[in-house]
């Protein structure tokens, strides 16, 4: 009686061990966040560009270990000066363009190709409708000028598409005229680097200082897109600086993502992978909130997860906070596959 007791309990605690592991792996949340990250953003600046070439092996080799297909270069131009080869002048100022090109393809990661990054983009933008007009001619006459050698710089890399830099805030473009500009600006870019590569996406990134409501923000990209023919959105999820906060990102995710899908584009989230300290440093932040954070993104939007990002926040090239971060993302990812 008593060994018929045991085995009875044995069998029942298996039961609920059992039952509790599919609970596990059935959560919706878990399996979202074990998706993980598969893109991220690339900053060439000055600290990024001075890297020795060991450092970028190094760097695409710990993409490759998280599970990276896809980088956005977030921009090839600065302040209008091109970091690739001109026919011209036959040849960048130091530059790893070329040699991060190459990595991309050795490591199987599909790049989009940033455009030219205007320092004084946010100022610029704060002008009534009329100087806007003509801000965003120059910069699409800039645009005309060095396309044609950005072009043939992406001819023999893994070309993913077009990334337009101008990230669209939530407060700025509501105005009607101006937002009438801001289409106008949208739509012949488009058109331009549809031109120069058919067939080809171009993405473009928004996020929100929770000024507009999901809807209303919907409502609005709905009308962009439309009207420029993007491809796809990346929209900032805010949480690591601060915007939005953690538990009101899924909100955005659903309104964007009807609105986005329905003008026929596709909605990504940017996971940002830092906290704000009180000196307003930005520092690696703790996994466990990224975890949520990716647990969000990859199951309220069509696109994979992308972050901002692994060079600086998730990188043992980037100081021991941002290697610990990166030691303890690929531990939690190891569980989801145990």
């Amino acid at each position: 009686m008593r060994t018929r007791k045991v085995v009875s309990r044995i069998r029942w605690s298996c039961a609920i061990l059992i039952f509790a592991a599919t609970l596990l792996v059935a959560d919706p949340q878990a399996e979202a966040a074990c998706l993980g990250l598969k893109g991220t953003f690339l900053q060439l600046t000055d600290a990024q560009l001075a890297r020795p070439a060991a450092e970028w092996r190094q760097l695409f080799s710990e993409l490759q270990t998280i599970g990276i297909n896809t980088l956005f270069l977030q921009w090839t131009v600065l302040d209008r000066k091109p970091l690739f080869r001109e026919a011209r002048h036959g040849t960048a100022t130091n530059t790893p363009l070329a040699a991060i090109l190459d990595l991309a393809a050795q490591s199987g990661i599909r790049v989009w190709f940033g455009l030219d990054l205007d320092s004084n983009y946010w100022e610029e933008i704060k002008q009534p409708a009329e100087m806007l007009r003509h801000y965003f001619r120059r910069r699409l006459q800039d645009l005309a000028g060095f396309l044609d050698d950005l072009n043939a710089t992406t001819a023999g890399a893994p070309f993913a598409g077009w990334y337009i830099p101008d990230e669209i805030d939530d407060r700025t473009w509501l105005v009607p005229d101006k937002r009438a500009v801001l289409k106008k600006y949208l739509a012949e870019t488009v058109a331009l680097l549809k031109a120069r590569r058919p067939g080809s996406k171009v993405a473009i990134s928004g996020f929100s200082n929770s000024f507009a409501d999901p809807d209303l923000l919907a409502s609005f990209w709905d009308d962009i897109i439309r009207a420029s023919g993007i491809d796809l959105l990346l929209f900032q999820d805010g949480v690591g600086e601060g915007k939005v906060a953690i538990e009101n990102v899924g909100l955005y995710y659903e309104a964007l993502d009807r609105a986005v899908r329905g003008a026929g584009a596709q909605l990504g989230a940017v996971v940002e992978l830092f906290s704000l300290t009180p000196d307003g440093r930005r520092v690696p932040a703790m996994v466990d909130r990224i975890r949520e954070q990716i647990a969000a993104a990859n199951r309220l939007t069509s696109f994979p997860a992308v972050a901002f990002s692994i060079p600086d926040y998730m990188s043992h090239l980037a100081g021991r906070q941002a290697g610990d971060l990166l030691s303890n993302f690929l531990s939690s990812q190891r569980t989801c596959r145990s």
